[in-house]
């Protein structure tokens, strides 16, 4: 044998061992192993494993066992909070560098990156692009950089992220460290962007299928809201009166909705809450805990909630309205049945899901007039308080076209913005405390770019609608679309 393969063999050995040692697990699953193995080797790799595989531990085990520090980039910051606290439980050396995250914390991370104490650091990706964070990086070494959710960084993706786009800025200024990306769902188009976007060198590729066979895939067109809302109550209550641990998941397209289902479902007599982004971020946590440890049963929620949700016995996730894509739809729903068993991902489509997928794309991709009228009356001959821009801009147009605008442009570089103020996506300070002022005009590379995102957005509309209507094998449909054979079926409600 090869130094280098009894190298390998003795790396994989101790990760295998800091696997039962830390996590308690006796093996890494199937999927797992050679992502790890990879990972050990220090290749660049994407790989795209469903909700419940495990992603987490295919690179919080390595950074464990390999010297130096692991940098995770990562969307939210109530994922980096749960799994800082998972790793911490577990008496690992890991911290989360987010807007929460006081002076005094910031300078203690700051002292142990500096000595080497830390293995594990999540950030967001907008963290990446302060030069106070990169100063820090390059003086204290990365070893190895992880990209999670990688679906963000792609245009094609359900969840676009731009900064995201900015991370192999970042790899090449700490000197190019082995670079791994991870998500739950990418078709092959987003796979490409994905590995273009990160200057993935050589990558090692593992895209295991999406199909899970303990899913049975449900879907049906309800009258209106009220319709809905009774037949997932009647499904809840049967689901729960299966198995004592039973949980459930209801998701609904906007706030108000989710609100509306907890509160008739108390009526009923479950143990349910709502969950959703404009609810104080204390209340999500508290929610989430209690859900967690079972005193509440269903979870009403927005997209908001599920990214790194770890509940093994939620037996139905229910969509009242269907998701913007079927990206969306397949991440929601594979958080049922993450222990193996059987779970129900019941979808029923209303008559307005149109409408508000159409108000969705626009917030996302905004008009480009709209932009460019935002853009024109921004100051341009001196920065102004953003809290006093925002307000007179709101008077004039609609205020979620002005927030969309804002982002773009702020996204493009056409506007100046203090450091002290934050864009919704971003993680650092608070909305509005800076000052803005214009520079940069937008222009026609700008406008095609959005027209782009509006056309690949009703594309991933219509497919969602296509998987509603179909009359063939559900399983199959979402195979089709993630570029994969049908699988064997039977327990779809069309192949039943």
């Amino acid at each position: 044998m090869s130094f280098e393969k009894r190298g390998a063999v003795a790396a994989l050995a101790a990760a295998e061992e800091m696997l039962q040692f830390r996590f308690g697990h006796p093996r890494f699953r199937q999927e797992q192993r050679p992502v790890v193995e990879a990972m050990l080797q220090g290749s660049d790799l994407l790989a795209v494993l469903p909700t419940g595989a495990g992603k987490s531990a295919c690179f919080q085990v390595p950074a464990l066992v390999l010297p130096g520090l692991t940098v995770v980039v990562s969307p939210l910051v109530s994922l980096m909070r749960d799994q800082v606290e998972g790793l911490r439980r577990r008496t690992v050396s890991a911290a989360a560098l987010t807007s929460a995250t006081g002076a005094s914390a910031r300078r203690e991370i700051a002292g142990r990156m500096a000595r080497g104490d830390l293995r594990l650091l999540y950030v967001s990706p907008e963290r990446l692009e302060l030069a106070r964070f990169r100063h820090l990086a390059q003086l204290a070494g990365i070893s190895r950089l992880v990209v999670d959710e990688a679906h963000c960084i792609s245009e094609w993706g359900h969840d676009f992220r731009p900064a995201y786009r900015r991370i192999r800025a970042f790899a090449e200024l700490v000197g190019c460290p082995p670079l791994a990306a991870f998500t739950a769902t990418a078709t092959p188009q987003t796979r490409t962007d994905i590995e273009r976007s990160l200057g993935l060198r050589c990558p090692r590729r593992f895209v295991a299928s999406v199909d899970r066979p303990e899913l049975r895939w449900v879907a049906a067109p309800a009258s209106d809201f009220g319709a809905a809302l009774r037949r997932a109550g009647v499904m809840a209550r049967r689901t729960l009166a299966q198995r004592r641990e039973a949980a459930v998941v209801i998701y609904s397209l906007t706030r108000a909705r989710a609100v509306r289902t907890a509160e008739a479902l108390r009526r009923l007599g479950l143990a349910a809450a709502p969950y959703h982004a404009g609810m104080p971020d204390a209340a999500r946590r508290r929610v989430q805990e209690r859900f967690l440890n079972g005193r509440f049963r269903v979870i009403c929620a927005t997209s908001a909630f599920g990214m790194g949700i770890d509940h093994p016995h939620i037996r139905l996730v229910c969509h009242l309205g269907a998701p913007p894509s079927v990206e969306a739809y397949v991440q929601e729903a594979g958080r049922a049945g993450r222990n193996g068993e059987e779970a129900t991902c019941l979808l029923l489509g209303l008559p307005g899901d149109a409408s508000l997928h159409r108000r969705l794309l626009l917030g996302q991709w905004p008009p480009f007039r709209i932009v460019r009228a935002v853009w024109n009356e921004l100051p341009g001959d001196r920065a102004t308080g953003e809290a006093r821009v925002r307000q007179r801009l709101c008077r004039r147009h609609d205020p979620e076209s002005v927030e969309a605008a804002l982002r773009v442009l702020r996204d493009a570089g056409c506007v100046w913005r203090s450091r002290r103020g934050a864009w919704p996506s971003s993680d650092i300070g608070s909305v509005g405390a800076g000052r803005i002022a214009r520079i940069s005009a937008p222009g026609p590379n700008l406008a095609r770019r959005l027209a782009r995102g509006r056309r690949r957005g009703r594309r991933r509309a219509q497919a969602m609608r296509a998987y509603l209507d179909t009359r063939g094998c559900r399983r199959a449909s979402i195979a089709r679309y993630f570029g994969e054979p049908a699988p064997r079926c039977g327990s779809c409600d069309n192949c039943r």
